[in-house]
């Protein structure tokens, strides 16, 4: 399991930083957590990284999860109906639960 906790902005100024970032361990396959908590804004192209990631994830069988996400990556996922894909939906409502 790798987990990646990204801080700041997920936009196209730190898209070369973040793409190694979030590859790096998405291409090592298993589990990749990601923890969002500390995104200050995303664009399209930070989430353009996101699905690369779970992209290359699932190429290789693994699993990604957002387990936590700031209100900007909860406002684009949910906006586009991403949250599920990226596995945030589905742990918020395990933490919701207990």
């Amino acid at each position: 399991m790798s987990v990646v906790c990204i801080e700041g902005e997920m936009s196209i100024y730190r898209a070369a930083e973040l793409k190694s970032v979030l590859l790096d361990p998405a291409l090592a396959g298993g589990l990749l957590e990601l923890d969002l908590s500390a995104v200050t804004e995303i664009d399209s192209t930070g989430l353009q990284l996101l699905l690369l990631a779970r992209r290359e994830v699932l190429a290789r069988q693994g699993e990604l999860r957002v387990v936590a996400q700031s209100p900007a990556v909860a406002e684009m996922l949910g906006q586009l109906q991403l949250d599920e894909r990226l596995g945030a939906r589905e742990h918020a409502d395990a933490v919701e639960a207990d």
